[in-house]
Order: structure tokens, then sequence, then C-alpha cells
């Protein structure tokens, strides 16, 4: 089995692959569900030797990307491949929630030898086999997905969606009460986050708010955890053996 944890700091990566990861998908603010990550952080965790997938979405707030936002992507894409990354993880979908077949073919091109991985935006798909099917034929290697919103939820999908030769399928979802699911889908790559709060002192209880909205967000950031993700990691281990 594969684990793939995501990350969004050098910290979290290192973290990661003590605790037994393979390799990490590296993003930045994973509390919107991950954005592009910058070179330097790209860079720092390359020289540490980690196998890396980096996410390419230049926003948050959905998939439907414009001309102005596809390009951004078609540039980190490129910058990427010259950092020497794995691969890049993207989703790009139509206003209606269709699969943007005529980006993601351009965006495949870009990446060249690098692995491709269509994310999340993917439980949106209504025709889930059809645009696995046609994602695989454009240079899509592989679909992180739960079959929908939980895991639990979207078994059946992952089943009918492992039933095809390509793509490879990572499953999200993990938790410890999912562990004997993935066993009995026969999953061999899964998808794990975590985190743990952390406080920055420096602004908590001031008052004063640096985003659009006042909340805690300016004064908390988030870590992997090293004890949650040994152990889901060691509970994975064991139950694939």
């Amino acid at each position: 089995m594969i684990i793939e944890v995501c990350v969004d700091s050098l910290e979290s990566a290192v973290t990661a692959i003590k605790a037994g990861a393979d390799q990490v998908e590296l993003v930045s603010l994973t509390e919107v569900g991950g954005i592009t990550p910058s070179i330097g952080l790209l860079e720092a965790v390359l020289e540490r030797g980690i196998t890396t997938m980096t996410m390419v979405r230049p926003r948050a707030a959905g998939f439907c990307y414009s001309d102005f936002d596809k390009e951004v992507m078609l540039r980190d894409v490129e910058a990427f491949r010259r950092a020497g990354v794995q691969g890049v993880v993207f989703g790009a979908l139509n206003a209606d929630g269709t699969v943007d077949f005529e980006f993601s073919k351009r965006f495949c091109e870009k990446a060249g030898d690098m692995d491709v991985v269509f994310h999340r935006a993917f439980e949106v798909v209504k025709d889930k086999m059809s645009a696995a099917r046609e994602l695989s034929e454009i240079g899509v290697r592989r679909i992180l997905t739960k079959g929908g919103n939980s895991l639990v939820d979207g078994q059946d999908i992952i089943r009918e969606l492992l039933t095809l030769e390509k793509p490879e399928i990572i499953s999200g979802g993990v938790r410890e009460n999912t562990i004997e699911l993935i066993k009995d889908l026969g999953l061999k790559f899964v998808h794990v986050s975590s985190g743990r709060e952390v406080v920055d002192t420096s602004t908590a209880g001031t008052g004063i708010y640096f985003g659009k909205n006042g909340d805690k967000s300016d004064e908390v950031y988030y870590v992997a955890d090293a004890d949650y993700l040994q152990k889901i990691i060691g509970n994975l281990r064991a139950s694939s053996r």
C-alpha cells in the first residue's frame, strides 16, 4: 500500500515521512482544501529527498477557472517540472460541474512525463465512470476520490471505479473507522490528512484581524499531528499485510 499525506508546511512534510508515509501531497492552506504552494516550500521539501506531488490550484472556492487562472496554472506546472517534482495534482471543472476536458488535456500535455492526479473536484462530477475513462485517455494517471462526500457513502462508486484498468484510484476519507472498508475494497493507494491546531501568540487575543473575516484564523494554524499519523499509518500497514 502507498500512503500519501497532505501537508502544507516543511515541518508537516518531515513529520509525515517520519511517521511512515511514502510521499506527500504538498499544498498551501489545507483549511481551504489546498492551493498552490510556494516554490520555496517545494524546494525545501525536495531537498530532503521526499517524494512529492504538488497541488496546482490558483485559488480557493471551486474549480471553474478563468483564462487568467489557467495561464497561472500552466506556468506553475512548468516551474514544478523544472524543480523536479514526482507529479502534479489538479482539477478543473466547467460551470455545470462537468470536467473541463479541454483545459485538462492542455494541463496534462504541459506536465509531460510527470504523474498527473485529478483531485477531489471529481466528487462533483455526476458521470464518474465516463469521466474517469476520458481523464485516463488525456493523460491523468490517478484520481483522488472518496466516491462522494464520504468514503462510506461513496464505497459503491469506488468499487465501480476500481474495475477500470486505468486510471488508478487514490482513496481519501481515511479514518480509523474506515480502515476495514479500505481493506475490503482492496485499495492500494490512500491519501491521509491530519492536523493539530497551533496558536501564534503574536496575534492571539489582540482583537486585530488581518483577513476579510474576523475570526480565530488570524491566530491559529495547523501542522501535521505526529501521534495521529503514526497510529493511522501503522494500522493501515497492519491491515494490508
